[in-house]
């Protein structure tokens, strides 16, 4: 039987962070596919210094590589876009040539906006339709900072990921 669709819990997300990264995909054929993944990150205190993002939507593309029977199996490429939201610290130190007024700031601003990478992964299914993943890549934001200065500081974020799907 032929699958079209499969759901996905990132599992990897759930042990790091308390967060949930759920993803639906599309398949359009054997060797590709789109889709969308959701994140929310629970860690409200960004204690675990990982993500940094409240919520991130991530829309996506999949090219695979396949060298068995499963149709979207295999070693795979995935360029994507994000709509994420989430906080940052900084630190700016101003210097002057009198030493008395030399000043620093550090603080939290918000961020809102775009973001965009790649990944590379393998999923292998088994005969019941259940799924198994494990991908990483790299992002990058293109966001603006709450004053509206572009986003300078920590503009390129990992991607990993651990997830177990369902075909149906």
């Amino acid at each position: 039987m032929i699958t079209r669709h499969e759901v996905r819990l990132d599992i990897f997300q759930l042990i790091v962070l308390p967060g949930i990264d759920v993803s639906y995909e599309r398949f359009i054929d054997d060797l590709s596919s789109w889709g969308v993944s959701a994140f929310i990150n629970f860690d409200n205190e960004f204690s675990e210094a990982y993500r940094f993002e409240h919520f991130e939507i991530s829309p996506y593309y999949r090219l695979y590589f396949k060298k068995n029977n499963a149709h979207n199996s295999g070693f795979f490429v995935q360029p994507f876009l994000s709509l994420t939201s989430g906080e940052y610290d900084y630190y700016s130190e101003e210097l002057n040539f009198n030493a008395a007024n030399n000043s620093s700031d550090y603080g939290v601003n918000d961020f809102f906006g775009l973001a965009g990478g790649a990944l590379i992964g393998r999923k292998w299914v088994n005969q019941k339709r259940y799924t198994f993943e494990i991908h990483a890549g790299v992002g990058r934001y293109f966001v603006l900072e709450s004053d509206n200065n572009a986003y300078r500081d920590g503009t390129a974020y990992p991607r990993i990921n651990f997830s177990i799907g369902r075909r149906f």
